[in-house]
């Protein structure tokens, strides 16, 4: 018996425009199938249909099964039943799933007493140590005193605290490094459950999912055992992923380094969250300069993104120096350091978080323009249709809000542009226009670029030098 099964699903947008067309797609009980595409190309909308969790301006149409029972018929009542009971869902943007004013803790223990499951807590800890985490260690943690591995997988500990028949997944892996990632998805194998798994990633696909099925205009262009499709591709536009990804174009050195444009100097960070205190970065010491770009490695937790709020000069150090060129940033008064914060544009990780959830993409951009004019100029060249200007970033792809976030860094014509995993939600085609455009800029306007990411083969495509951190030091 299939754990899934959709057949003829159409999904409409406002506007009239039908981003999933005809789709049909098979979950057999036990297996993991991975759907994989384009950011934009109507991944996620799919899977949101399965459980009915679609704005309710969106039109789905079709047959959806779970377990044999019909999806699109049920009322309220029954998808309350059939949500986290028998289809698990983790997202892709954790910390937007996650209430940041409720422990992991108390997110677990509502999901369990919601569906009357048993022992809150015995049955928070079982699914907290199965996504590799300490229950001792996070269960009392707000979510943003979480790394951003650490809150993923928290989430899905959340989606599968009740181990349900079906998981969907949806790109849970984004923003974990390879170890992690590997600990999560090996965690998510053994569980033994039937899984949807939405990916960009085709090497994450290859080695966890039984089968692959591309998707392109919302539409299933190629379907099959992962192996097979990925190694023998039929379809043109399976072929161009498949050779995007393996992110090999030779990397072009830029012009002979310039000044430091930010200087860290024995540089130490302590984060103290309820009962836990964290050395984040611990005696850094490091030298950014003008067309250099330094990609930054390390696993979840290990102090990545502390660094960039440091070089930023929004996160004050307990002891050392952060310099620009050589003035003491912390040394300033307020007014010259809000001036100087000026010359960097910050890329976060989380895209969405860093967006008003009012405003339009056109607001978002315009506020690094300081005008509404021009806005299309930034949109087009990281890659995105100008027309998307007049939608909000939460109507938007994970792919397309990122690159929103990248536009409205660039529009100002920062000197250091500190990009904590920029290509994060991104398929393999979208990554590359993004490297090759920030190795452009790099190498034509002298742009200094510090580029978090947990992916080694993009530190590889983009970085003059990788430093890798590990519990706050430099290695």
């Amino acid at each position: 018996m299939s754990a899934l099964q959709i057949t003829g699903l159409a999904v409409t947008v406002p506007g009239g425009r039908r981003v999933v067309d005809g789709l049909s797609l098979t979950v057999p009980e036990g297996r993991i199938v991975a759907l994989a595409g384009a950011s934009g190309s109507g991944k996620s909308l799919t899977a949101r249909s399965v459980v009915r969790l679609n704005d309710p301006s969106v039109r789905v149409e079709g047959t959806i099964r779970v377990g044999g029972l019909d999806v699109v018929g049920m009322g309220r009542r029954e998808l309350r039943r059939l949500r986290g009971r028998r289809v698990g869902y983790a997202f892709q943007d954790a910390s937007a799933a996650l209430n940041p004013t409720l422990t992991i803790g108390r997110h677990l223990a509502e999901t369990v007493r919601a569906h009357g499951a048993g022992d809150p807590r015995e049955l928070g800890y079982g699914a907290l140590e199965r996504c590799g985490l300490d229950p001792e260690q996070v269960w009392e943690a707000r979510p943003y005193e979480l790394s951003g591995g650490q809150a993923q997988r928290a989430a899905l500990a959340v989606a599968t605290v009740l181990e349900p028949d079906l998981l969907i997944a949806d790109e849970v892996t984004t923003a974990l490094d390879p170890e992690t990632q590997a600990e999560v998805l090996d965690a998510i194998r053994a569980q033994g459950r039937a899984v949807l798994l939405i990916t960009h990633d085709l090497a994450v696909a290859e080695r966890w999912a039984d089968e692959i099925a591309i998707l392109a205009d919302g539409r299933i262009v190629e379907q099959g055992p992962s192996g097979r499709v990925l190694a023998e591709p039929e379809h043109p536009f399976t072929r161009a992923l498949v050779a995007a990804s393996r992110l090999d174009a030779p990397f072009e050195p830029g012009e002979p380094a310039g000044e430091p444009v930010r200087s860290l100097r024995g540089v130490r960070r302590v984060l103290h969250g309820r009962g836990r205190t964290t050395v984040a970065l611990d005696g850094v010491d490091l030298d950014v300069r003008a067309g250099e770009s330094v990609a930054v490695v390390g696993r979840s937790g290990s102090g990545k993104s502390t660094l960039v709020g440091v070089l930023a000069g929004l996160d004050r150090p307990e002891a050392g120096r952060v310099l620009a060129g050589e003035r003491d940033v912390w040394s300033l008064r307020d007014r010259e350091r809000r001036a100087l914060r000026r010359e960097s544009a910050l890329v976060f990780q989380d895209a969405q978080a860093s967006f008003d959830p009012r405003y339009t993409v056109e607001r978002v951009v315009a506020e690094a323009l300081g005008g509404r004019e021009g806005v299309a100029e930034p949109l087009e060249r990281v890659g995105l249709d100008p027309a998307l200007a007049a939608r909000r970033p939460s109507t938007l792809s994970g792919g397309e809000r990122q690159r929103v976030a990248l536009a409205r860094a660039l529009a100002s014509r920062p000197r250091i542009l500190l990009a904590d995993e920029p290509t994060t939600g991104l398929d393999v085609l979208a990554q590359e226009r993004i490297l090759d455009l920030l190795a452009r800029l790099r190498r034509e306007e002298g742009l200094a670029i510090v580029f978090v990411t947990h992916d080694p083969r993009v530190a590889r495509r983009i970085a003059d030098r990788v430093i890798t951190l590990d519990a706050g030091t430099v290695l």
